[in-house]
């Protein structure tokens, strides 16, 4: 019955090494989750995109400056409008309340790291 055992034991000791490379590592750079975020951003303003329709729906229209602030699985933590060429501050909080729903694919960032960057929209 030992016998059984230890060479139950020695076949999971080697074999633990094979499930810990299974998993693969993911090293994301900030630039990386800069670059993704940018690119879907300008894929949800394109004429077919959702923050487009979003915004033709609710009479959003101009160019606004943001600071999105990014963490986790490409959630949205905060949103500061830098500038915008609409006054009224309702269609600026209506643009802002949509971005707070987006959830960012594809993006990985580590706990308690956070990723900022500046984008301009333009509807």
């Amino acid at each position: 019955m030992q016998d059984h055992i230890r060479k139950s034991l020695i076949i999971l000791f080697l074999a633990c090494p094979l499930f810990g490379y299974s998993q693969k590592a993911v090293s994301v750079t900030k630039e990386d989750v800069i670059r993704e975020a940018k690119e879907q951003l300008t894929r949800m303003s394109s004429e077919d995109g959702e923050l487009r329709k979003f915004c033709s729906e609710n009479n959003v229209k101009g160019e606004f400056v943001i600071d999105l602030t990014l963490q986790g699985k490409g959630k949205v933590l905060t949103i500061f409008m830098v500038s915008s060429s609409v006054d009224e501050l309702k269609y600026q909080n209506l643009l802002k309340s949509k971005l707070t729903e987006i959830q960012f694919r594809n993006i990985k960032i580590p706990k308690k790291e956070r990723v900022k960057f500046r984008q301009t929209l333009t509807f």
